[in-house]
């Protein structure tokens, strides 16, 4: 019985530090928000978002070589520096979900969103 008290606890110590360490991540990620979002706004980058050339999709899914006429805000933007395609529309619910993190780090009100859908977005 000692033994399973001891796994019991050797556990709970093994969880504590794992949480301990997931406290420390949100915090280096807390100050990666609050510094994208001061530069995000102090540069303007929605505006040269919503200027990018796009273009549409194919239907076997790759990129038009031929470029929308005029920006479109639902298609990628045509950008080989880009690590995957994605939309201004794409880029701008990334930058709304940051800014909502960083409202709830500092215990402001959180507007509800479909974030989980975000994050599959620009990351998958």
């Amino acid at each position: 019985m000692a033994n399973s008290a001891l796994s019991k606890r050797d556990q709970a110590v093994a969880a504590a530090n794992t949480l301990i360490g997931l406290a420390q991540q949100l915090k280096q990620i807390r100050l990666a928000f609050s510094d994208f979002n001061t530069q995000y706004n102090s540069e303007g980058y929605s505006v040269t978002w919503s200027n990018m050339q796009t273009a549409p999709f194919n239907l076997d899914g790759s990129l038009s070589g031929t470029p929308d006429g005029s920006p479109v805000a639902t298609n990628p933007i045509n950008n080989s520096g880009l690590v995957k395609y994605v939309s201004k529309n794409q880029l701008t619910a990334g930058v709304t979900m940051l800014q909502q993190l960083q409202n709830f780090f500092q215990n402001l009100v959180v507007t509800q969103g479909n974030y989980s859908q975000t994050v599959d977005d620009l990351a998958s």
